[in-house]
């Protein structure tokens, strides 16, 4: 039988690499985003919004999802003496509480078919802290942490819950965002590999931990860095 994933943050960068290794090896993929969209199998939700967040769980529970991916995630730059709450509490929204409202509504299913895969994006920087990312931060070390409580508390059941922590990945976003050439250089004097991570490097493990071809793996945060982390 062909299992259902949901995607968030399905449009672009890593969530679009992971939507199409998924639809290659051919499962069924719904994607959540925001942009206004009129594609099948596509939801536009703000996840800033949990009310707005809450009516689309209802909706994706009739779905029967077998797989989610929670990969929707925003940043800003802030400290403890500059964050601005509301700010804080918008990335928070977005990456960890909207995760956890979607897993509720999925996870009935995953139990009464006693099979299911949890993957929730965080980064290397939930877990070794980056300058001036505050809200960020925090949100991806709340998101690891909902891993691990997915997984003591669903494994039972077949239920396999994990983390994937990339390090700085070739998106379209972060060669914007680097167009400083010496700032580019500087980051990857860092790396081992001495290289960002490819998307397709992302999505190919996400793949692996959100199908069947992962049996045991439950609970773990894995970095796709190329050594950063160890460093």
């Amino acid at each position: 039988m062909i299992k259902n994933v949901l995607i968030t943050g399905g449009n672009k960068g890593i969530g679009k690499a992971i939507k199409n290794k998924f639809e290659s090896e051919g499962y069924n993929v719904f994607v959540l985003g925001k942009k206004k969209l009129k594609k099948k199998n596509y939801f536009s939700v703000n996840l800033k919004n949990l009310d707005e967040v809450k009516r689309f769980a209802k909706k994706v529970h009739k779905k029967k999802i077998d797989i989610l991916i929670n990969n929707a995630g925003i940043s800003t730059e802030d400290n403890v003496c500059n964050f601005k709450l509301y700010k804080m509490l918008e990335i928070h929204r977005v990456n960890f509480y909207s995760s956890t409202i979607i897993a509720n509504s999925v996870l009935k299913n995953m139990i009464n078919n006693n099979w299911g895969r949890i993957v929730n994006i965080t980064s290397i920087f939930g877990e070794y802290a980056r300058e001036n990312r505050l809200s960020y931060i925090t949100s991806k070390f709340l998101l690891n942490s909902f891993t691990k409580s997915l997984a003591v508390d669903f494994s039972k059941y077949n239920i396999l819950s994990n983390s994937v922590a990339p390090g700085v990945t070739s998106t379209d976003l972060t060669n914007k965002m680097l167009k400083n050439s010496y700032t580019k250089r500087k980051m990857i004097k860092n790396i081992p590999m001495k290289r960002f991570a490819k998307i397709d490097e992302i999505s190919e493990l996400v793949f692996h931990l959100g199908s069947g071809e992962n049996k045991f793996i439950t609970g773990q945060q894995i970095f796709v860095d190329g050594g950063y982390s160890i460093i």
